[in-house]
This record gives C-alpha cells, structure tokens and sequence, in this order.
C-alpha cells in the first residue's frame, strides 16, 4: 500500500506529467519535521490548477486508454518511454561519478534499443540489469546542492526550486530534443503524450485513494515528494518506507479540509 502512496503523490498534482525519479522503499523516521514552504499561496493555487486540469482532462483520458488497451501494449509503451529517457539518466550517473551505474545504463540502452526491439521489451531486466532514473535535480543534490523551497509548477506538478533548474538541463542532455531528422517534431510530440498517458494510467488507483483518504492531498503531496527526492539523491540509501499515514499530515498553514467525495469537480483553495 505505501508503494502505491508514493506514486499517487507524485503523480496527483499534474496526473503524473513531470513524476520524475526512483522512488526507494526503505524505512524512514515515522515523523519528519516540517519543511520550509514560503511559496505555499501560489503552490495551493497550482496545485487546485493542476488537479482541476487532471479531473476534466488527463483522468477521463487515462481510463480510456486503459480501457481499450491490453496490458501487454501498456507494458510496451511505458518500457519504450522509459529506454528512451535512458540517455538523460546516462549523463548524470556520470556526472555522479557513479561508473558502475553508468556502465549499467548504457548496456540497458544497447540491449533494449535492440533485442528488445527500440526498447518494447525490458529484456536487460532479465540479464540483471535493474533499471533506475536520475536527473540533474538528483545530481545537484550528490554534489551537496540543497532543495530549496518546495515549488507547484503548473502542469508539470511538484517539484524544489532545485529540481525545477534541473529539468531544464535534463532537456539539454536527451539528444531527441534537438535530434533532425523526418518527423522529429511528430515524433518529439508523440513520446510527450504518450508519458503523460502511459504515467496517469499507471496511477490510476493510487490517485483515487490518496483523492479519496487524505485530509489535506497538498500536504501530502508535499510530503511525500520532498521524501522522496531526498531518497533518491542519495540512491535509495535515506529511508522513505514508513512515511507517516497521509490523513493524519496537519496543513503546515491552515487546517486540513474534509476530502471532497470523488465524484466531484476538484475545488480552488
């Protein structure tokens, strides 16, 4: 049940666009203490955007395309996005110094792009070949670089002040973003929806929950996110297993609101 708060944190601000980052299972203190949040009037604003924008756009979309699609092409689709990243990962696992990761990045990348057919088949997977993420968010922070203020970006959801630069240079290390060839642009567009899609339809069920139990999602959104990121700087070593329980997370400003019955339109804070 925890692996599935994890994702309905990450994914429930934006319905799962930019939920960048591995998230490590270990054990973690059952109480963090509170976290700076200066920017926390506009973060509820994006985060109401965010939420209104998945209820009326991402999550009918998502359900469709569980609906009329096989598992097995789902699997596919999310195992080709992922091999696709895998270059942006390549990067800063060097720029961790991390040799060992990187050396397993790139023969993921080589085996998938080619026996598993452009990365369809996750067959490294089965050579012992685990798959993991980084970004540059993650490798600022191995260099000592703190989070900042926790930050909302509208549609691309939660996210630090540190993180958010980090996207950016992210952009500049995936050679597909600036790649010509026949049909960039199309193909540029085509790999932008489908992860939207193919994230949301993977959190589906742990949204719902998170929508439905949490006193105050912000905050656990909040919460959860800044865990976990602290998790995966450190490459699962700091532990994020026993977060505290979702719904008995107090608003770090005002008190927590009854959840709104799932039903219903998400409403502005």
């Amino acid at each position: 049940m925890r692996k599935h708060w994890l994702i309905a944190a990450l994914a429930l601000s934006a319905g799962g666009l930019g939920a960048t980052g591995a998230a490590h299972a270990q054990e973690a203190p059952p109480q963090e203490a509170p976290r700076a949040d200066p920017f926390e009037s506009f973060n509820r604003a994006m985060f109401s955007f965010n939420a209104t924008v998945d209820y009326y756009a991402l999550e009918p979309v998502a359900k469709g395309y569980r609906a009329v699609t096989p598992r097995f092409f789902r699997t596919g689709v999310s195992n080709a996005l992922s091999n696709l990243a895998a270059p942006v990962t390549f990067a800063n696992d060097v720029l961790q110094a991390e040799p060992t990761r990187a050396g397993t990045t790139l023969a993921r990348f080589g085996i998938n792009s080619t026996v598993g057919v452009v990365g369809l088949f996750d067959v490294a997977k089965g050579m012992g070949l685990d798959k993991h993420t980084e970004d540059f968010g993650q490798t600022l922070g191995r260099w000592g670089v703190g989070p900042g203020p926790y930050l909302v970006l509208p549609l691309f959801g939660p996210s630090t002040v540190r993180d958010g630069t980090g996207r950016i240079v992210d952009i500049a290390f995936d050679p597909l973003n600036y790649a010509e060839f026949e049909g960039d642009d199309a193909v540029r567009v085509t790999r932008t929806v489908l992860g939207v899609v193919s994230a949301r339809e993977g959190a589906i069920e742990a949204i719902d929950s998170l929508k439905a139990t949490a006193l105050d999602p912000y905050v656990s959104t909040r919460s959860t996110y800044l865990l976990l990121r602290e998790s995966a700087v450190q490459n699962g070593q700091t532990s994020v297993q026993d977060l505290p329980d979702f719904e008995e997370i107090p608003s770090a400003s005002e008190p927590a609101p009854a959840p709104a019955p799932a039903t219903t339109p998400p409403q502005g804070n």
